[in-house]
């Protein structure tokens, strides 16, 4: 008899990312640049109202403080308008993201998440990466994150694309199906096949 070995659990999570809102975009970002030693941001751009999910972003930058593949550590600044926000859009922490170590983990812990009653508010493929989105019981932005390529070399080089240039936001995915069409594409294990701890 065939017997198929479930997946491990998914390793530790690591913080990945930190977003932060302001109205005072360069003051921050230079502030920060010499708070980590001169850091340079790793992408600085305006949105010019592209990004559909959050169109209220006018200016958006990422310094990267550490990296060791798959794993990423990001301190990214969001400029939004002034007076014209939102409550609940100003200044401020914007999202935190965890990294997961691959996809396969993050479709595993995703499984145990909605095992448990936790489900995403939306998810996005934003093309270096996937990220599934959550909510916290204050209302909190939880981001569990995995990058989609299997090298660093391939992740970096997505940065440097013109696909990448032209929609750095990438586009909203159904996690159900981005799951059924990843697994069957990278014969990843199904979380279905998960053991809960």
């Amino acid at each position: 008899m065939h017997t198929t070995t479930p997946p491990r659990p998914p390793g530790p999570l690591q913080i990945s990312e930190i977003i932060l809102r302001t109205s005072r975009f360069d003051a921050l970002k230079d502030w920060y640049q010499v708070f980590f030693g001169g850091l340079r941001p790793s992408l600085e751009t305006g949105t010019g109202g592209r990004l559909k999910s959050v169109p209220h972003i006018e200016r958006l930058c990422f310094l990267r403080i550490h990296a060791a593949f798959p794993y990423t550590q990001v301190l990214g600044i969001f400029e939004v308008p002034g007076a014209d926000v939102a409550p609940r859009m100003q200044a401020g922490l914007d999202h935190m993201q965890f990294r997961e170590r691959s996809l396969a983990d993050l479709f595993v812990r995703y499984a145990m998440l909605k095992d448990q009653g936790v489900t995403p508010t939306h998810c996005f493929n934003h093309g270096p990466s996937s990220s599934f989105y959550y909510r916290d019981p204050d209302g909190n932005t939880v981001e569990l994150s995995a990058v989609n390529f299997a090298t660093e070399q391939e992740y970096m080089a997505f940065f440097g694309s013109d696909g990448f240039r032209q929609n750095v936001e990438g586009h909203p995915i159904d996690p159900e199906q981005f799951i059924a069409q990843r697994t069957a594409a990278d014969a990843l294990p199904t979380p279905a096949a998960v053991e809960m701890p």
